[in-house]
């Protein structure tokens, strides 16, 4: 009897345990919308350097001559740009 008496309580603590761990509060739409911004916005910020750090490899690779001449173009084309966005109306 005092077998079945100890069963039913351990039985009865484990449900209530159970229970008790459903009882978390969800998170609110703000707080949700906020944590994706966040997470988008560190996604998008790790990107960048990823980029950045592939630029400066590709450059460190080149030699002299090459980094010259990309360095030419550059200029050749910003100057371009620069005429095409004072044409606009």
């Amino acid at each position: 009897m005092s077998s079945i008496r100890v069963w039913g309580l351990l039985l009865s603590f484990f449900f209530l345990l159970n229970h008790a761990d459903a009882q978390v509060k969800p998170k609110s739409r703000e707080q949700q919308k906020k944590e994706l911004r966040k997470k988008k916005e560190r996604q998008i910020e790790k990107q960048r350097k990823a980029e950045e750090r592939l630029k400066k490899r590709h450059l460190d690779i080149q030699d002299k001559a090459t980094k010259k001449r990309m360095k030419k173009a550059k200029k050749k084309s910003d100057k371009l740009n620069r005429k095409k966005k004072r044409k606009r109306y």
